[in-house]
């Protein structure tokens, strides 16, 4: 495994399963890493779509907006980025659920805090694997610019998990200072 790629993953908080998804990319091609890649920015393009279409006023919809924004320069460039090392060639079909399945299968709806922090933590995962894909790509190339792009993309993906975090942190306040505030009313009914 790669030294950033071993760095990121000894971090505290990477999910188990994110890890293990990251263990068994690293044993695919390179072509295989990317087109999953690519995949991945797909899919974090419409979760962001989705939190910018489905979110009322008072959260941050801007934000998503912009991620949206950020996320398809990104698909962009790991497009360009496999075209250059794959001349004529399509992305391979990767076979590991991607977060976008399974927000799909869940059917998730934007009606409660509780949904905001299930698709916030759905976007948290899938912004520390992007992460530790792409410094997986960076230490794999050769090509300097290459390898920059990916250290600047693997940044962009923890500029986004902080965001998602925060944002996560912030709305489990709220959730449980809710839940305690009804723990109360109903314990003064008893």
């Amino acid at each position: 495994m790669s030294s950033a790629l071993e760095l990121f993953m000894k971090r505290a908080g990477i999910k188990d399963e994110v890890r293990e998804i990251l263990k068994k990319l690293a044993e695919y091609s390179l072509k295989d890493i990317l087109s999953y890649a690519f995949k991945g920015e797909i899919d974090s393009t419409e979760l962001y779509r989705f939190l910018y279409e489905k979110l009322p006023e008072g959260y941050p919809r801007e934000k998503f907006q912009e991620f949206m924004k950020m996320e398809e320069n990104h698909d962009r460039k790991v497009m360009e980025i496999f075209n250059a090392l794959f001349p004529g060639e399509e992305p391979s079909k990767v076979h590991f659920k991607t977060w976008s399945q399974v927000f799909k299968e869940r059917d998730y709806r934007l009606e409660t805090v509780k949904d905001y922090l299930d698709i916030l933590s759905i976007g948290m995962d899938a912004e520390q694997l992007s992460e530790g894909v792409y410094l997986m790509l960076h230490d794999l190339l050769d090509d300097p610019k290459h390898k920059k792009m990916f250290l600047k993309l693997a940044e962009d993906e923890r500029y986004h998990y902080e965001f998602l975090k925060q944002e996560h942190e912030f709305y489990s306040k709220i959730e449980a200072e809710k839940a305690l505030k009804e723990l109360i009313k109903e314990l003064r009914k008893r």
